[in-house]
């Protein structure tokens, strides 16, 4: 075997062994570069002070850019972020300078988002796809001492069709007090489809079981129990998983192929339709219908079994647990001759690892180990039958690493996700003054920063000092994210009970790896790419998605839409959600021209118009709203230490009273815009009204006998007056949502003077989903970009602060060491002191300590 450590730089300048001259490697690793000079392989760790807010908070961040974009650098400096919501609705939206693949900032949250899960998304210019963007789970709640929260548990945690099943309610308030003999309303639903509902009252111990007769069948959306109070002020969804819930099995040969005759290990992945891990179990079953072994998931969402296919049949996987009871899926169809590359062990000095051709004869293999965008190991090796590689690990770096196998001809045979785990690291040392800190008292923190060797060294870091109820402790760090969690298509963080503790090489490991793919890299693409066609290289990273409209413009959700592809007549379908949005994951946009679609109501009985999403910043709203129900599914309410209660009830407010401003959803609206003639009947149908010299008077609103003022009338924020003669030349088709009010609160948005209403009219052409109104004096900008604001480090006003101190970026000299002060605010709780980082040499870390503050 002859062995070749390659470097891409050397490719670049032309420095090849001989050896190499005749084989495939040069002109594979110079595509690589070709094409990571367009595409670059990068990642962004996002650190935030906290992943609990409160509408109105500040939202501090730190970006972490693992990669500097060869672009012009006009196009390659910017950061966007966003706050976006589970509908994939961008709330705030910002552009932040990059500097030295670095960017910190501020956002401030809406006052008055609603308790519920959101996601800050950060990508640089330079990105081409949104399953490669950075996501950051948070929760935003206002909290308030008066809040219902609800534990649940299910009799039987799979329900079964057919059969009922018991749903356990404990009610209490945000505090852990039980709340006795309160009325709750439920709906059972599959999607929205209400199948029953009723009332019910908590008993002495604040307990209730709801009684649920799971139906025979189900329309594809999830069984939801949605709970709430008798006034429909508070309300609670719980998800209920059934034996029925459509399973999503994708199955991953190790070394990519299925080769006849070759015992081949296969892991395999298993989600609901939603990306919730399931546990399943099946036989594997040949044409024939005869068990060729039986497969069981190891943990929720992941498994492996092996199999020989000795004559290239089509083998299945039939389900006969309870998740997926007799779904079946078929298993990748084998090939009469390749290759077969097994990893037998790896340990902290070499990588062992198989390659087994079907053809006995002698083979020549080109051999590359690439981490990113980088070729870090090459070899050549003739093969007679079966060869055994010895990878030196030490010349790989920390973190996943792709081998792959290619013909003489350049042509790929097999490739192999590889974990490297060695000592290289950033240690990083946070020593705290005291365990124990009085309100408002000050203490001082030491940083050290440190080598493997424990030799002091510089870096770059990033510090939060954070109230611990307001942190995850399962969010991974820097390490953790960078070098494997952003690397992974499948990610190790959707299989919580894999890992106890470190992750390393091992055999759970093993499993994952085989499982999956490397996020961003497909040799397909790379060898495929030519500077010509670049706009069709950028478009194989877009889903096929669109929106569903009527002729009037209105989008129609639950509309079926459908996909034929001109040239095999293969059916594409699924469904819009509310929004009207469709996406079909599987089918890249690129390939386009190759389909004609058409989509349809839920009846098919109108024919709909389809607009497909072809930028990305919309595509980045098609993936959230696809990918991230998973985290509304299976959110949690969360309760509070009764002591943390009391100690801190200024962060406890109790809610105000709730105005409904429409009697009408959304939906319903739009349905009656598109087919009425007047404005005036829609705002009427919200909410009744009557006409006084020719102004709105809503009924009960009558503010004087001798004078009647009128409803103000709001059209896309601009205040047009009471006279309703500004309607008489608006169409309803123009419209997209009307908002009706009687708040006084809603009013003085716009004026002080008016006690009667506000009717907020707002057209389709408007952009809704925009980045919210800049607020004048507070943020400031450079041209587009904004200039972060500074934290507040005065004592005053860190009283009922929950981040105490914010610091997100501090270089650190050669010495390793870096000292700064807390003041401690009026919380009482436990406060965790985070310090994430990196040094100029690319070693990265994080450490953290904890401390009290007492009364």
């Amino acid at each position: 075997m002859k062995t070749l450590a390659l470097i891409v730089s050397m490719v670049l300048t032309g420095v090849v062994l001989s050896a190499q001259e005749q084989g495939p490697i040069p002109k594979i690793s110079q595509q690589i570069t070709n094409y990571f000079s367009y595409f670059p392989n990068e990642k962004i760790f996002l650190m935030t002070d906290k992943v609990r807010y409160k509408p109105g908070e500040t939202i501090w961040f730190r970006a972490f850019v693992s990669h500097e974009s060869k672009l012009e650098k006009e196009e390659s400096n910017k950061l966007y972020l966003g706050l976006y919501d589970k509908s994939g609705n961008a709330v705030v939206k910002d552009i932040f300078q990059l500097n030295s693949a670095s960017a910190s900032g501020d956002i401030t949250i809406p006052d008055n988002l609603d308790g519920n899960i959101f996601f800050l998304v950060a990508y640089s210019s330079i990105e081409s796809a949104p399953d490669q963007i950075s996501i950051t789970k948070l929760r935003i709640d206002p909290e308030y001492s008066n809040q219902w929260v609800i534990e649940t548990t299910m009799k039987d945690s799979i329900s079964t069709s057919g059969k009922k099943n018991d749903l356990f309610v404990i009610l209490r308030d945000i505090s852990g007090v039980i709340l006795k003999n309160e009325q709750l309303k439920y709906e059972f639903k599959n999607g929205n489809e209400v199948l029953e509902k009723g009332k019910l009252k908590t008993d002495e111990n604040g307990e209730v079981t709801v009684t649920l007769n799971i139906p025979g069948k189900t329309n594809g959306e999830p069984f939801i129990c949605e709970l709430s109070d008798a006034k429909d002020v508070w309300k609670h969804e719980v998800f209920l998983p059934s034996n029925i819930d459509p399973i999503v099995i994708r199955f991953y040969p190790e070394g990519g192929n299925l080769i006849a005759g070759i015992a081949t290990k296969i892991g395999f992945t298993a989600f609901n339709k939603w990306g919730i891990p399931v546990d399943v179990e099946g036989t594997v079953l040949n044409q024939e219908g005869e068990k060729i072994t039986s497969v069981k998931t190891l943990t929720k969402g992941l498994g492996l079994f092996s199999v020989i296919n000795p004559l290239q049949q089509k083998f299945k996987l039939q389900l006969s647990g309870i998740m997926g009871q007799n779904q079946s899926f078929e298993l990748p169809t084998s090939n009469a001759a390749g290759l077969a590359i097994s990893v037998v062990k790896t340990d902290a000095q070499f990588i062992y690892a198989n390659l087994v051709f079907s053809e006995k004869q002698k083979q020549s293999v080109a051999l590359i180990i690439t981490s990113g965008d980088k070729v870090c190991w090459a070899a050549d090796m003739d093969i007679d039958g079966i060869g055994r590689l010895k990878i030196p690990a030490d010349r790989l770096p920390n973190g996943i690493n792709l081998l792959s196998a290619f013909s003489k001809e350049g042509n790929l045979l097999a490739e192999r996700i590889i974990f490297r785990d060695n000592a290289e690291e950033l240690k990083i040392n946070v020593l705290a003054e005291k365990k124990e800190l009085a309100a408002s008292g000050k203490m001082k923190v030491k940083v050290q920063l440190a080598d493997e060797n424990n030799q002091p060294v510089s870096g770059n870091i990033a510090i939060a000092v954070t109230d611990n109820f307001r942190r995850e402790l399962d969010k991974p760090n820097i390490k953790e994210y960078l070098q494997i969690e952003s690397e992974l298509e499948t990610p190790i963080s959707v299989f919580p009970d894999v890992f106890n503790g470190r992750i390393g090489n091992s055999a759970q490991m093993d499993v994952i790896l085989i499982a999956n793919r490397i996020k961003g890299f497909d040799w397909v693409k790379i060898r495929q790419f030519k500077l010509e066609n670049m706009s069709d290289a950028n478009a194989a990273n877009y889903r096929i998605s669109g929106i569903a409209t009527d002729k009037s413009g209105n989008k129609i959700g639950n509309a079926k839409v459908s996909l034929v592809n001109k040239k095999s007549m293969q059916l594409h379908t699924t469904t819009t959600n509310s929004e009207g949005v469709f996406s079909f994951a599987n089918l890249n946009m690129s390939d386009l021209e190759d389909f004609w679609a058409k989509a349809t109501d839920s009846e098919a009985k109108r024919d709909l118009n389809v607009d497909f999403i072809k930028i990305l910043e919309d595509q980045i709203s098609v993936y959230i709203a696809d990918n991230m129900r998973k985290y509304s599914l299976l959110d949690v309410d969360r309760i509070y230490d009764q002591a943390y209660f009391n100690n801190n009830q200024n962060l406890f407010p109790r809610s105000q009273k709730t105005i409904k401003t429409n009697t009408q959803s959304l939906d319903n609206q739009r349905k009656l815009l598109s087919t009425a003639t007047s404005i005036m009947d829609v705002i009427k149908s919200i909410k009744p009204f009557r006409i006084v010299n020719n102004q709105i008077v809503f009924y009960g609103s009558e503010n004087s006998i001798n004078f009647q003022g009128g409803a103000l009338i709001v059209l896309d924020g601009q205040q047009m007056g009471t006279d309703t003669g500004v309607l008489n030349s608006l169409s309803p088709s123009e419209v997209d949502h009307i908002n009706v009010s009687t708040n006084a609160m809603d009013i003085q948005k716009y004026t002080g003077f008016n006690t009667v209403g506000v009717v907020e009219i707002f057209l389709k052409k408007a952009k809704f989903n925009e980045t919210t109104v800049r607020k004048e004096n507070t943020n400031k900008y450079n041209g587009a970009n904004r200039i972060p604001n500074i934290f507040p480090t005065e004592s005053t006003k860190l009283e009922n602060l929950t981040t105490l101190l914010w610091i997100p970026e501090q270089k650190v000299d050669e010495t390793g060491q870096f000292e700064f002060e807390i003041t401690a605010g009026k919380v009482i709780s436990d406060f965790v002191i985070e310090v994430q980082g990196a040094t100029i040499d690319g070693r990265i870390g994080s450490g953290k300590t904890a401390f009290s503050i007492i009364k």
